[in-house]
């Protein structure tokens, strides 16, 4: 595995508290400023994005844990593949940027507002950024 550096996009996977299950949350890599991932085992701090459950208001987020482990999220050509066309317009969201993705789910008593938001590497790229589609993606944020 490769060196991680900050501004990398990865997935880290860590216990939140002593007994509960382990945890997995995607972001951008704030510090340390470079690490191997075979062999680092001090703290991270990952950027990502979050919701307030409640209004649907989208909040940055800064978290700090020691992972378990710790990988760049990937971004492969090959799965592109039958899913992105057509050409992009400027200002684009290339394919490949750590983003947030803002979307519709159910009213819940877990999602009162009916949004919920996902962080990770952007498969195919968002031809306007000022115009995002309006399926059941609806609001895509570079972090």
């Amino acid at each position: 595995m490769a060196v991680i550096k900050a501004g990398d996009c990865v997935g880290i996977l860590y216990f939140t508290t002593m007994g509960a299950p382990a945890t997995v949350h995607d972001g951008v890599l704030v510090t340390p400023s470079s690490l191997d991932p075979k062999t680092y085992s001090g703290p991270v701090t990952i950027l990502h994005y979050n919701i307030n459950r409640k209004t649907g208001h989208l909040f940055r987020q800064l978290i700090t844990a020691t992972p378990i482990e710790i990988r760049k999220t990937p971004f492969m050509k090959s799965d592109q593949n039958g899913r992105c066309n057509g050409p992009v317009a400027s200002p684009a969201i290339p394919a490949g940027s750590c983003v947030a993705v803002k979307f519709k789910v159910p009213k819940s008593p877990a999602f009162p507002a009916g949004r919920e938001v996902k962080n990770g590497r952007l498969l195919c790229p968002i031809k306007n950024g000022n115009a995002p589609p309006k399926r059941s993606v609806d609001l895509p944020l570079v972090s």
